[in-house]
């Protein structure tokens, strides 16, 4: 009986596998959209609110473009032109400098605000 019932085990051991692998991104190349921005009320209590709307693109020659503001969006709507540097994950624009860093499937961009402003991004291509 002990037989039988390790070489039922034996095969469902090796069946069962992960199926929800996280992507993990690391390279910013490409096209990005938002998809939540951090809020804190200025206690620390913050969290990551959903948004949409706002989209980064990432060339290879290093230009990063932006359809809005890239900082401030919601004081401009014009568009932004800036450069990033891949090799110590940083954003220059006219609004401001940032940098950012990836975290499994997203791409988190932080710049100096009044209170932490970090956006997250997914890949859209």
């Amino acid at each position: 009986m002990n037989k039988l019932l390790i070489l039922f085990i034996i095969p469902l051991l090796f069946s069962c596998q992960e199926d929800d692998e996280v992507q993990i991104e690391t390279d910013v190349i490409g096209e990005w959209e938002i998809v939540a921005r951090y809020a804190d009320p200025g206690d620390g209590s913050g969290s990551f609110q959903p948004t949409t709307g706002k989209f980064l693109t990432f060339s290879n020659n290093n230009v990063l473009f932006c359809n809005q503001g890239f900082c401030f969006a919601s004081l401009t709507q014009a568009t932004t032109t800036g450069s990033f540097d891949d090799s110590n994950k940083t954003i220059t624009t006219s609004d401001c400098d940032a940098t950012y860093s990836f975290n499994g499937m997203f791409l988190e961009v932080s710049y100096l605000c009044i209170e932490p402003c970090i956006e997250r991004y997914i890949r859209v291509n």
